[in-house]
């Protein structure tokens, strides 16, 4: 095995312009915007397309008057907010990780808050530090918790908890109270946020872009691969099937998405391919950290936006320092890989399965 060190800096690391790799993710991310709104028709009605579709609109114009706004400030002419700022990336991934039932008050302040506090106060695109769609999204998980609903409540009134709390309820053991099987995580037959359940578009899509040179695979295989190994090792721990443990893991919340779209974001990731290795491995260990013992049962999102606030120190300790060496950089890979085994096996081990009856209760409660 043997890991090219090249650095690759941003202006450096690929191949085509920044116009066409943005070019080519907003066509990926409208992609999964008209599939979320199909998904949303098929599991419900009409009116839950016509409810996601408005969200998209509404994060969308708010995006638009935001950075329109900013341009009119500073004196910038108005297509630059197109050809210069991209601004219909952030607010389309934003609305990616919401919920169907989020009112669109809510959907326009995170909207307005990933646009101008994640990208613009940084001076614009390219030099944010954080994922600007993941600034709004925490703000609003963190504000608006109790509005970020699965279910329109004029239409609709039952909902039912995401896969990840239902297991979380049973500390990851899972019973036969799970009402979700691996093909309906697979298949996205299951609530969530709108991006959630489109799993093997998003597999073809990381593909294609990856093939496309969009973005750099070791950031996205080094933390779906981590995720897998500590979920294989927690399954081993608990005395549950690892595989089936490992298959949830992969598929449940906002992973798949996290990895191919928001974690692989050149501006806030490292730039020197071990970095990106270390950044993913780290990623993985901190989604099962969070997922294993906070009291959000879903770690991609604040997993990323840590890991973003560390990327500059990743740089600072790799950058020019790998271009020799080969086997102690593998070796620094297996050691992380080791304390993130030894670590989420130390913690499995704390826990302590649920009631088949209790989770069944907080299931049909939550119906």
């Amino acid at each position: 095995m043997i890991i090219k060190m090249k650095r690759t800096t941003p202006a450096y690391r690929q191949p085509q312009s920044t116009t066409t790799i943005m070019r080519d993710l907003l066509i990926a991310e409208v992609t999964l915007a008209i599939a979320s709104i199909l998904m949303q028709v098929y599991r419900h009605n009409i009116n839950y397309g016509l409810k996601a579709f408005g969200m998209y609109i509404m994060a969308i114009l708010t995006a638009l008057i935001t950075e329109g706004v900013w341009a009119w400030i500073h004196q910038k002419p108005m297509k630059s907010i197109i050809t210069d700022s991209f601004c219909l990336n952030t607010p389309i991934i934003f609305t990616l990780t919401l919920p169907i039932g989020t009112p669109y008050y809510v959907v326009v302040i995170g909207a307005f808050i990933a646009t101008f506090f994640g990208k613009l106060v940084y001076g614009g695109f390219g030099q944010n530090i954080f994922n600007p769609a993941l600034v709004g999204r925490v703000v609003v998980h963190l504000s608006f918790a109790s509005k970020l609903t699965n279910s329109l409540s004029l239409i609709d009134a039952s909902t039912s908890p995401t896969p990840a709390t239902v297991l979380a309820k049973t500390n990851w053991f899972g019973t036969s109270a799970f009402p979700y099987s691996l093909k309906d995580l697979l298949l996205g037959m299951h609530d969530g946020a709108l991006g959630e359940g489109l799993i093997i578009l998003l597999v073809i899509i990381g593909v294609i872009l990856a093939l496309r040179h969009v973005y750099d695979p070791r950031i996205t295989l080094s933390y779906l691969g981590s995720v897998a190994l500590f979920a294989l090792v927690s399954g081993l721990v608990l005395g549950i099937n690892p595989f089936v443990n490992c298959a949830r893991h992969l598929m449940l919340g906002g992973l798949m998405i996290g990895a191919i779209l928001m974690a692989t974001d050149p501006v806030t990731s490292p730039s020197s391919p071990l970095g990106k290795i270390i950044y993913g491995i780290s990623l993985g260990f901190l989604t099962l950290l969070i997922r294993l013992k906070a009291n959000y049962p879903e770690g991609v999102l604040f997993s990323i936006l840590i890991m973003n606030m560390l990327t500059p120190w990743i740089d600072s300790l790799i950058l020019g320092r790998t271009s020799e060496h080969h086997s102690k950089q593998i070796a620094i890979i297996l050691i992380m890989l080791c304390i993130g085994m030894g670590t989420i096996g130390g913690i499995s081990t704390t826990l302590q399965p649920q009631k088949q009856s209790e989770v069944g209760e907080f299931y049909e409660a939550h119906c």
